[in-house]
């Protein structure tokens, strides 16, 4: 049972990437094998510990997400706004962390070995993730989307790996294989997000990349290599110029548009969205549903003479912020609930490493992106995530022992 959950577990990052089906086959497989494996040891009366906050701030978010979709559901106006699935996910995250780490700690999987499978594991799922964006962006117009057909998550979730991955090289020993690595996947990362066309990711990324750079230097003061990566990444944005020049120019019209009293742009529809969004937490702090929300939203645009906003079709799906879709459904737990996950993944593994770890800079990834858009109640990221999460507790945990 313990290798076969763990086997499970290292196959997941390589596979969503191309195939989302499958990852999320494999996924289910691994928590169903780590449900099995956690009764065992409890039957056994072995010390399990069920406190991991990594683990419990998933639990945290299953047992919130499946309580609305209760509160949904005896509602007189049901829509599609379950949110069953992802609570699902979350909690099978929950034990898939628990068990793994379980097994990790007491040795019942070699700990080298563990080291070594972890790093196969997000080594191949950015080489395929790669090979099949680059793949993409040459037989195809369109944006880049990989296997899971939506190029915005397509660029949050490739990004939160493949920095976790340079911050993981920038652990190693100094040496030519390390800035070798580095340097590749910085590059090759930046290109593929950049064929994504995810504002917020292009931008983001670039940042991040940045400050890994500068991280580097701190550790080689080799300014020649360093120029080197700064060079690379311009010429890794030129290639994809057009792209750039586009997003820009669309962002630059879209701004000037909503300053004009004209939302119905992408970015004029998140500016609307965020301030109603807002004013529907206010309304109703405790939380309420998906319906109400959004009834009290339309309401509003109409009482001020916006009928047409595209807010009100873009409400439908979530409001492209992560706080404000979470204090507007979930209420003041809602906040509560983001602010302790993030203080997990970032505040408490920078106070424990006093550095940025791998996770924290996922983490980080995670908290800029959920500004412009939703990512903790995407069934895809989840299931990502939480793989991220155990993946990089091994490679940390191993560094320090």
């Amino acid at each position: 049972m313990p290798w076969l959950a763990f086997a499970a577990l290292i196959s997941i990052l390589p596979v969503a990437f191309l195939y989302e089906k499958g990852g999320r086959v494999l996924f289910y497989y691994c928590g169903y094998f780590s449900l099995l494996g956690l009764a065992v040891e409890l039957l056994r009366k072995n010390k399990v510990w069920l406190n991991d906050k990594r683990a419990l701030s998933l639990l945290i978010f299953g047992g919130m997400f499946i309580f609305w979709s209760a509160i949904v559901q005896i509602s007189p106006h049901v829509q599609n706004e379950d949110y069953y699935t992802a609570g699902k996910r979350c909690i099978l995250s929950f034990i898939i962390i628990t068990y793994t780490l379980h097994l990790f700690r007491t040795g019942v999987i070699e700990k080298s070995l563990a080291i070594k499978l972890s790093i196969l594991s997000l080594t191949l799922a950015f080489i395929f993730s790669s090979a099949f964006g680059l793949y993409q962006g040459i037989t195809s117009t369109e944006r880049v989307v990989l296997g899971i057909n939506r190029a915005t998550l397509t660029a949050y979730a490739y990004s939160a790996m493949s920095l976790a991955l340079i911050a993981v090289i920038l652990k190693l020993q100094t040496s030519k294989i390390q800035k070798t690595c580095f340097l590749l996947v910085s590059i090759v990362s930046l290109y593929i997000i950049m064929l994504t066309q995810t504002r917020s990711a292009m931008v983001i990324h670039t940042l991040l990349l940045l400050y890994m750079s500068f991280r580097l230097f701190a550790l080689t003061r080799n300014i020649k290599f360093i120029a080197c990566i700064v060079v690379l990444m311009l010429t890794a944005s030129a290639l994809s110029y057009k792209l750039i020049e586009g997003r820009l120019d669309t962002t630059i019209q879209e701004y000037n548009a909503y300053q004009s009293g004209n939302d119905r742009t992408s970015l004029g529809s998140r500016f609307t969205m965020w301030k109603t969004g807002i004013l529907a937490f206010e309304a109703s702090p405790l939380g309420q549903t998906q319906y109400h929300r959004n009834q009290f939203i339309k309401d509003y645009l109409y009482a001020h003479n916006q009928p047409k906003s595209w807010a009100l079709y873009y409400m439908n799906v979530h409001l492209h912020n992560e706080f404000i879709q979470f204090a507007s459904l979930f209420g003041i737990a809602g906040i509560i609930a983001l602010i302790y996950f993030f203080y997990v993944f970032i505040f408490l593994e920078y106070k424990c490493h006093r550095t940025l770890t791998p996770l924290a800079i996922a983490g980080v990834a995670i908290l800029l992106y959920g500004l412009t858009d939703v990512v903790m109640t995407s069934v895809e990221f989840i299931v990502m995530f939480s793989v991220l999460i155990v993946i990089l507790t091994i490679l940390q945990t191993g560094r320090e022992s």
